[in-house]
Parts: C-alpha cells; sequence; structure tokens
C-alpha cells in the first residue's frame, strides 16, 4: 500500500489532472467501503470522471503511483466487485449520457454511467430496449452489466450481456485509449501489427485462446446463463473476432470501459404473468 505522503501527492496529482470529482475525505471514502455485498473495504479515494480523459489520466497517474483502480456503476454487486483497496471510479453521476440511437439498425451508444431503467425509459419512444434485466435495474448501470455479464429474468429468451454487446471503447493499463469490435482479414492483420498495448493484446488473446481451444471447449459449461470468468470461447468462434466480447464478464480488470454500442431489441407487444404453484421446493425443481 502507498504511503500517507504518496498519497497525498497521488490526490494533488488527480486534482490537477481530472476535471471530474476528486474525493478523499473520509466521509467519502466510508461511503464507498460497501455495496450490496457484505464486504467493507475503505478506498484510496474516489474519483467521479466526466470524460474518456479524466478516466485515461486517473489510469495513468495511479499506475505511477502504484495504487490499483477500481471502475464502479451502482454498487449492486452482491461479491464485493466494487469495493477494494484502490482509487474507486464511480460513472455514475456524471458519464451517464446516451450519445446516439439507431433505430433502423437497432443499437445506441450510451456511457457506462447510466442505470438500465434510465435508459429503456429513453428507448421507450422507439420501441425499443436494452435487455439485460437484472432485478436492480432501477439502479444497476450498463456498464455494471458489463463488468459482470449480467442477465436478469428475461435472459432465456434474449441471452446475457455478452450477446447484446457490439463494441465498447476503453482505457486500457498503459492509460491508453482502445476500441474493440468485430474485426476480421486485413483490419486484423493491421491490429495485431499494432505498436504498442493494444496489439500486444490481440496476439496474446488469440494465441491464449486457440492454444487452449480444446480445454475451453471441454471445460466451459454448455448452459445459457454461465457468466463467471473471462470469455475466452468467444475468441473462437471467428471471423469476425471481437474482443469486445472478452471484456464483458471481465468486472474491470482487463479495461475501463468509457462507452459501450449496445444491441437493442424490440418491446414485446404483450406481456403476460404465469404463477406456477408446488408442493415442495424439490417437486418445482423437478
Amino acid at each position: 500500500m502507498a504511503t500517507a505522503i504518496d498519497l497525498r501527492a497521488l490526490e494533488a496529482d488527480l486534482r490537477r489532472a481530472v476535471s471530474g470529482e476528486v474525493r478523499f475525505d473520509a466521509t467519502s471514502r466510508a461511503l464507498y467501503s460497501t455495496d450490496a455485498s457484505l464486504y467493507c473495504i475503505p478506498p484510496v479515494g474516489v474519483v467521479l470522471p466526466r470524460s474518456a480523459e479524466d478516466v485515461a489520466a486517473v489510469v495513468n497517474l495511479c499506475a505511477a503511483a502504484g495504487v490499483a483502480v477500481l471502475p464502479r456503476g451502482g454498487g449492486t454487486s452482491l461479491a464485493g466487485q466494487t469495493v477494494n483497496n484502490a482509487v474507486v471510479m464511480d460513472f455514475s453521476k456524471h458519464m451517464r449520457g446516451v450519445l446516439e440511437v439507431n433505430r433502423e439498425q437497432r443499437w445506441a451508444r450510451v456511457q457506462p454511467g447510466i442505470p438500465l431503467d434510465e435508459l429503456n425509459n429513453h428507448l421507450r419512444p422507439a420501441g425499443l430496449h436494452y435487455t439485460p434485466d437484472p432485478t436492480t435495474s432501477s439502479r444497476a448501470t450498463v456498464g455494471g452489466t458489463i463488468g459482470n455479464n449480467s442477465c436478469g429474468a428475461h435472459s432465456v429468451l434474449y441471452g446475457k450481456t455478452v450477446d447484446h454487446i457490439r463494441e465498447v471503447s476503453v482505457v486500457l493499463a498503459d492509460g491508453q485509449p482502445a476500441h474493440f469490435r468485430p474485426l476480421s482479414g486485413s483490419e486484423m492483420e493491421t491490429r495485431l501489427a499494432h505498436p504498442g498495448l493494444e496489439g500486444a493484446i490481440y496476439t496474446s488473446a488469440l494465441a491464449i485462446a486457440h492454444e487452449n481451444a480444446v480445454e475451453i471447449d471441454r471445460r466451459f459449461p454448455k448452459i445459457r446463463r454461465r457468466v463467471s470468468g473471462y470469455n475466452l470461447d468467444t475468441v473462437l468462434t471467428g471471423p469476425p473476432t471481437n474482443l469486445a466480447k472478452l471484456i464483458v464478464g471481465s468486472e474491470g480488470t482487463l479495461a475501463v470501459v468509457t462507452e459501450a454500442k449496445v444491441n437493442l431489441e424490440p418491446l414485446p407487444k404483450a406481456r403476460g404473468l404465469a404463477i406456477l404453484h408446488f408442493n415442495s421446493i424439490v417437486e418445482a425443481m423437478e
């Protein structure tokens, strides 16, 4: 852990570099020490970024100081994903916009901090919706669904978050921006030859997936709601290859998402409710 002197210097550097809010006070650290889980870990500090440039500045300065960074959305995680001894970046205040909606091609570009219900309220006049629907949709954010590969009550019909993420803009561990989308042919060759971390990511991800293809096929569960671990199986489905699918479910450990292009589905023409009665839990499971 960094020393107190290091933290004071880090706070000062962040305040100079970030246009958003920087909070290292005891009250803010206490507020961000918990989420919906049982864990309680005070963060080093909190940043509420206003832009991708703010995110890059946080990643760069924290890397230089040897301090971890942790992206956070609505804090609805049940396994402590949004608490740690790190600089927490809360996207839910400033980076919560709907940037573009394409009705014909059924997609939207959004920032990670927008809550699911707010996004769907925006989309309703167009007759569309973003389908992941965890019970916390009134406060869970799009970025959170990406981090956790969220499902919801209607995942049997619509699938998981990974099935609805087309592209993501991110900040990598070296503070550089990157954009992941479906690539094949000459575009993939160009990206593989890209200097620096981004090119290394494409080369390494493809190599890891293909070298372990047999084990991935044998050991990754063939179930609809597999949401744990890294989606290496999606790397093997191309071409085209879309590393945005690998970001989904990585819980902020691979990159910090600053924007997402999400798939949209038509709103159902009708809704119904069925209530099934069982004599026992065992009977219901059967």
